[in-house]
């Protein structure tokens, strides 16, 4: 069965139990996309200015919502808590995975969060530094988002069959936009309250998100990846069989003997030595280290520091926070439309070429926001929301989307936790910076570039096009054996495919015969999605018979071009 043809309903079909622990296990990301947002929505509502700002050098008199400004030294730093936290999380997230696995690092996250957002909660209890008090909490917040998203990244990577891991990883910026959907209309219900409960409300709401990963602990099977990197292998069948049901699992062997497989490679090439951090700058795996790191960043490169500000960004552009909140509400309801028509673009096109084409077309819009921004009219503004808006639109098709998969498939089986880790660790630092920076270029007591912050995302976009044409393959349809084989190669990221169809990977299959090396397996025989391989590859050369041999046995030396 060639898995390549399914089409999404039938993918659904083929696997609906893997399909409802993946969308359950995404839930997580609502609490990432809530708190993503959660300090640039309260910062906007009047009571939380009073509260934890200072008057406004600007203010005019009259009725208007502008009597406090929040500082932009906190505004910056409490937006970089939760980067510095997950940093911290992400760092320690790989190292807690592999020694108590994936799900159980879930409830260490959840009950992190439940601390958090307690001590946000009570920080305007402080007799002096209530500022300090919330940035705490941001960063305990910081730390489990950190240990709760690499976990569930790290397990969806490495059991959702290849054919659905493009819809169900778009499912990360969805669950990002609903939790910042929700965080804005929490905000924009509690905007009008009068007294602290305004805030404190909006700060409680995100309990419940908290409590989905210490759920999801208790009723996830653990990962079948790791039980057989442990030697488990009853116990990986088990959770297998669990994941898929037994019908499926018994029909599907061949996903978990490829499992198998890639895990027994990888572990006889490193001859006994245990994976560590340092692997994951050695030889091919600096690349794809680096690749993931990159992806992790496509956002802030497009701009989602920014438009998590948007509301607060529109008020000071010259717009009341009613129409703030309302088009902030707007962009979030696009771009989640956006997403889900990501799970079509994501099947039908490459990776590649998504993120350069949409990341080409994102940056004419903030070309043209900049130049919005050089103007003072009434319809600035809306001009302004309206670009935004339709920055979330084409980046939700295509590059936001496709950086999170490129994320998942990029690393080897072995090194997957800690390079999910250190990606966003690394990816941490770059949001640290743009988290910091950002504010500092719009905010009224600072540069005040106002629409003109366009130009510099321009730059942004355009050193996202270049690393992604340089540096990232095509790897759409690919197994993690194949992958492997694609770097091992050093093939060249613009020679790897079209984006319009499977990946070429023949020339990763002809190799030159020598007697110290054992002849690559024919790939139809390795992978249940090769059956029309030869219509458009070419007919595979194989060198010489295989003897007879473990299914498992691995390839004793690894050819060259």
């Amino acid at each position: 069965m060639n898995y390549e043809k399914l089409s999404l309903l039938q993918a659904l079909k083929r696997w609906p139990r893997i399909t409802m622990y993946s969308i359950s296990l995404s839930l997580n990301i609502l609490l990432w996309g809530y708190d993503s947002a959660i300090v640039g929505n309260v910062s906007s509502m009047p009571v939380f200015m009073r509260v934890f700002g200072v008057p406004n050098p600007d203010y005019g008199g009259g009725d208007s919502d502008n009597k406090y400004i929040i500082e932009s030294i906190w505004l910056s730093i409490w937006s970089i808590g939760m980067p510095i936290g997950s940093m911290i999380g992400a760092g320690t997230g790989g190292w807690i995975q592999d020694r108590t696995g994936r799900k159980w690092t879930l409830l260490i996250g959840g009950v992190i969060s439940v601390i958090a957002i307690t001590v946000c909660y009570v920080a305007d209890l402080a007799k002096g530094g209530k500022q300090g008090v919330l940035l705490v909490g941001k960063l305990l917040e910081g730390l489990a988002v950190g240990v709760i998203i690499c976990s569930t990244q790290t397990y969806l990577s490495e059991v959702v069959p290849a054919r659905l891991r493009g819809p169900i990883l778009a499912l990360f910026p969805i669950f990002t936009l609903l939790g910042q959907l929700v965080a804005a209309v929490v905000v924009l219900l509690r905007l009008g309250t009068e007294g602290k409960s305004g805030y404190r409300v909006a700060l409680a709401s995100e309990y419940p998100f908290s409590t989905v990963p210490i759920i999801l602990a208790f009723v996830l099977p653990e990962s079948p990846v790791w039980l057989i990197r442990k030697e488990k292998i009853e116990q990986a069948r088990s959770c297998f069989k669990r994941l898929h049901g037994a019908t499926v699992a018994a029909t599907h062997q061949d996903l978990f003997d490829e499992m198998h497989k890639a895990v027994h490679e990888e572990q006889e090439k490193a001859r006994g030595h245990s994976a560590n951090y340092i692997d994951c700058f050695r030889g091919t795996n600096l690349r794809r280290t680096f690749i993931v790191v990159f992806a992790y960043t496509i956002e802030e490169l497009w701009g989602l520091t920014l438009l998590g500000h948007v509301s607060y960004f529109l008020q000071l552009i010259g717009l009341d926070s009613n129409a703030a909140f309302i088009i902030l509400i707007l962009g979030v309801v696009f771009g989640l439309f956006a997403n889900i028509g990501s799970f079509w673009t994501l099947l039908r096109f490459g990776r590649r070429l998504l993120i350069l084409s949409t990341l080409s077309l994102v940056s004419v819009f903030w070309l043209s926001m900049g130049i919005a921004g050089c103007f003072k009219t009434k319809a600035v503004p809306y001009y302004i929301a309206a670009a935004m808006m339709a920055i979330v639109i084409t980046a939700g098709l295509g590059a936001w989307p496709a950086g999170y998969v490129v994320a998942s498939e990029t690393s080897s089986l072995r090194l997957r936790s800690k390079t999910t880790g250190l990606g966003w660790l690394i990816g941490g630092i770059i949001r640290l910076i743009f988290g910091f920076t950002v504010p500092y270029l719009y905010n009224t007591d600072a540069a005040n570039l106002g629409g003109k912050i366009g130009f510099v995302y321009i730059a942004t976009t355009g050193l996202g096009v270049a690393i992604t044409w340089f540096f990232v393959p095509e790897m759409k349809g690919l197994n993690s054996s194949e992958i492997d084989r694609l770097f091992e190669r050093g093939a060249k990221p613009w020679q790897t495919g079209t984006g319009f169809r499977r990946v070429n990977t023949s020339q990763f299959e002809r190799v030159e015969s020598t007697e110290d090396e054992t002849p690559l397996r024919n790939f139809k025989t390795m992978s249940s999605d090769r059956s029309d391989y030869d219509s458009y590859s070419g007919v595979i050369n194989v060198q010489e018979p295989m003897p007879p041999q473990d299914a498992f046995e691995p390839l004793r030396k690894r050819p060259t071009f």
